[in-house]
């Protein structure tokens, strides 16, 4: 009882709630409104099983992760890797000209490449179709594609090291970092709302 009385004790106990009410005010300042909407906003980068909605809904996430392949494809006669593309989301679609369902889903995806241009964002679509380059280009130019490069695989094996050698499409998200976020198999509308919300969740 002695020591409630004492003007020392009061002194500690106010200065004490004033140093936790500045650390509180201090903290608060740090995080703006929009860091706080990014951190409930759902994302494909923490699985966020709300964004496999709609056209995503046969979207699976990768689990364990999985990093880039180093296997090359080709683009204007030179090799690539995905390894080239570190820095951007790429979307890789795997695809044909004998497969209707690709030929179908080309144009959202050449959509989602327009809408997207100004990030760091890519759709790396790579022709899986052993009569090479040329007849790819003229399949992409009768279907008036004008935002998508021409990637190319004629001897299937980057597409057999992807899981695409039985189907197609194949669509695979990878992040910034070059590590697989998920992919769907199959026929989809890429510039769809819900595929536009799952793809801008990964952008960097």
């Amino acid at each position: 009882m002695k020591l409630l009385k004492q003007p020392r004790f009061w002194l500690l106990i106010w200065g004490a709630l004033g140093a936790v009410f500045l650390l509180y005010v201090i903290v608060s300042a740090s995080v703006s409104p929009r860091d706080a909407a990014s951190a409930t906003k759902p994302s494909a980068l923490d699985h966020d099983r709300a964004l496999l909605v709609g056209e995503m809904e046969d979207f699976t996430y990768a689990f364990p992760p999985r990093g880039t392949p180093e296997i090359a494809f080709l683009h204007e006669g030179s090799s690539k890797t995905l390894k080239d593309f570190r820095g951007k989301a790429v979307l890789v679609n795997l695809w044909a000209t004998w497969c209707a369902p690709c030929l179908k889903e080309l144009p959202s995806l050449d959509a989602l490449q327009n809408t997207l241009s100004d990030k760091k964002f890519e759709v790396v679509a790579i022709a899986s179709d052993p009569r090479g380059p040329d007849v790819a280009q003229d399949y992409l130019d009768r279907l008036e594609i004008n935002h998508l490069k021409l990637y190319a695989d004629p001897n299937l094996q980057f597409a057999f090291a992807m899981g695409g050698g039985d189907v197609l499409p194949v669509s695979i998200l990878y992040d910034a970092k070059g590590q697989e976020v998920g992919r769907l198999i199959g026929e989809a509308d890429w510039q769809s709302p819900e595929a536009l919300a799952l793809v801008r969740s990964v952008l960097p």
